[in-house]
């Protein structure tokens, strides 16, 4: 996931940035990419070829104020996630022609970035929910919402899905990149499974919806449950 951070005052960008960084230790592949101006974001956009996921916008920018090029990135990328981030709620109005995501207060506290990121994320998910399957004849994509768990076997992976089983070559740490961002967790060296589908945790077990049982092994039960309790936490509302 890229993030753009484009704000005149060095304090908001790096505020910003931190309180991203920690928001997002459990997700791998988070890159964030920090602006002065208008005119160096949409540089990135046109001439470097870069697309970002979530925006976070400054509206009084200098020479090219944040709306207009919230405009431009609409233009180019409109389902970019924009973020306003103001001194002022004087643009409101204004800021639903480029669907601005969320518009946000300066000063701000970092639990009020958290949860207006945490929803970035949650939205996100509901719109590229796509896990792809390979087989020897075939590709076959789910959403991973229909997954329950995987499981390894030898050189194979065995993806238990509301809709049956379906067994491919691959390593466990493999499919785990693809869909730690997606809520699953790995309790065991052969298990990787999807917390929405938790009932509950009994000792070194944890029992599904569906009634299957997966291990948690010594070495992955403290991670486990630290990575369960936050999904409890931010993804269920708790």
């Amino acid at each position: 996931m890229k993030i753009a951070i484009c704000d005149t005052d060095p304090y908001y960008v790096e505020k910003l940035s931190s309180i991203i960084i920690k928001s997002t230790k459990e997700y791998r592949g988070i890159e964030i990419y920090t602006y002065n101006s208008g005119e160096d974001i949409i540089f990135a956009y046109k001439n470097k070829g870069l697309r970002f996921e979530v925006v976070f916008l400054d509206v009084k920018l200098e020479r090219m104020d944040g709306l207009s090029v919230a405009r431009v990135i609409f233009e180019i990328q409109n389902s970019c996630l924009i973020f306003f981030v103001t001194a002022c709620m004087d643009y409101v109005l204004l800021g639903y022609e480029v669907r601005a995501f969320r518009y946000i207060l300066k000063p701000f506290s970092d639990e009020e970035i958290k949860k207006h990121f945490t929803c970035a994320i949650k939205e996100l998910r509901n719109e590229e929910k796509r896990y792809s399957i390979h087989t020897k004849s075939t590709i076959l994509t789910y959403n991973p919402d229909d997954i329950l768990f995987l499981e390894s076997s030898k050189r194979q992976v065995i993806a238990n899905t509301t809709t049956g089983k379906v067994n491919f070559y691959s390593k466990l740490t493999n499919e785990e990149e693809k869909l730690k961002s997606f809520g699953f967790i790995r309790t065991h060296q052969g298990y990787l499974v999807n917390m929405a589908y938790i009932k509950t945790i009994i000792d070194n077990d944890i029992v599904l919806t569906n009634g299957a049982i997966i291990p948690i092994s010594k070495s992955k039960k403290k991670e486990a449950l630290k990575h369960y309790t936050k999904y409890l936490t931010e993804f269920d509302g708790i």
